[in-house]
C-alpha cells in the first residue's frame, strides 16, 4: 500500500528533491494516476500510451522536462508551478525552494481550500495540510 500524505511528509528527510519527485508529489496530491493524466493530455488511445510512458518518464529520477509546454500541459491538468520546477533543474540544492514532501506544495503554490486559507509550515518539509494536527510554525504566504 502507498505511503500517504502526512505519512511521507512526517518521514521524509531534508534532502534536496528531485524534479521527477516534484512532478509526482503534484499529480498525488491532485488525486490522479499516471494513467489518468495521460488521458487526459490526450484524444486518442495511442496517444495516451505515449503520454503515459512520458509522464512516467518524467517520474523518473534523472529525467527532465526539455519542453516548457510539457510543463504548461501538465499544469493544465494539476497544480505544478513550471518556475519551482525549474529552479529544481538547474539551481543548486542550497537555493532550493522549500517544498513539501507530503504534496509538494511550496511557498509560491501553497495548499488552499474552501474551507481555509494558504497552508503554513509546520516543519521543514510538510505544510499544514500534510500534518493538519501539528501547529504552523511559519506561513507559506
Amino acid at each position: 500500500m502507498p505511503m500517504q500524505r502526512g505519512e511521507r511528509a512526517a518521514t521524509a528527510s531534508a534532502a534536496p528533491l528531485t524534479p521527477a519527485g516534484y512532478i509526482r508529489l503534484r499529480r498525488e496530491a491532485a488525486g490522479l494516476s499516471v494513467r489518468t493524466v495521460a488521458g487526459m493530455l490526450t484524444r486518442n488511445a495511442t496517444d495516451a500510451v505515449v503520454a503515459f510512458d512520458l509522464i512516467n518518464a518524467l517520474e523518473t529520477l534523472g529525467n527532465t522536462a526539455r519542453r516548457p509546454e510539457t510543463l504548461e500541459a501538465l499544469r493544465s491538468i494539476f497544480p505544478l508551478d513550471p518556475d519551482v520546477y525549474r529552479q529544481l533543474t538547474s539551481d543548486p540544492a542550497d537555493s532550493h525552494p522549500r517544498i513539501c514532501r507530503g504534496c509538494g506544495c511550496s511557498h509560491w503554490d501553497p495548499c488552499t481550500s474552501d474551507e481555509h486559507a494558504a497552508c503554513a509550515w509546520v516543519t521543514d518539509t510538510a505544510c499544514t495540510a500534510c500534518l493538519p494536527d501539528t501547529a504552523p510554525v511559519e506561513c507559506c504566504q
